[in-house]
């Protein structure tokens, strides 16, 4: 089955992939708007066949801008599930520093948020 984790902002998303049991970071987008993200995955997750999406769900605030994007998703008939994204930007920072990424590239590390959260989703599985 082919995963694609999301790590859902405001400004960027970062996106991760998986065909098995490993979660990999894949790529970072730009948004502008709610309408654009939504236009933005839907067409990524066609276009690359995606068979089930996951997505980090947050506390506070956030949560109710990530739980109308995964409403969005479920609408045009994606197969969506939500994981705890506690700790992901923390994790992936971590991961990063490990991989040796300079400093300067580690300023967006949503893609590899993702990874994480994907990670932790799969390894519930």
């Amino acid at each position: 089955m082919k995963y694609l984790g999301i790590d859902f902002g405001l400004k960027r998303i970062g996106l991760a992939i998986s065909e098995g049991k490993f979660a990999s970071p894949w790529q970072i987008i730009e948004i502008k708007n709610f309408s654009d993200v939504v236009e933005k995955i839907s067409k990524i997750i066609m276009e690359e066949n995606f068979q089930k999406i996951v997505v980090g769900l947050p506390e506070g605030k956030m949560e109710r801008n990530v739980t109308g994007f995964v409403n969005a998703l479920k609408k045009r008939g994606f197969e969506v599930e939500t994981a705890d994204e506690t700790l992901s930007s923390q994790k992936a920072l971590e991961v990063m520093i490990e991989k040796g990424i300079p400093q300067k590239k580690r300023r967006f590390q949503d893609d590899y948020s993702a990874a994480e959260i994907l990670q932790n989703y799969l390894d519930k599985q």
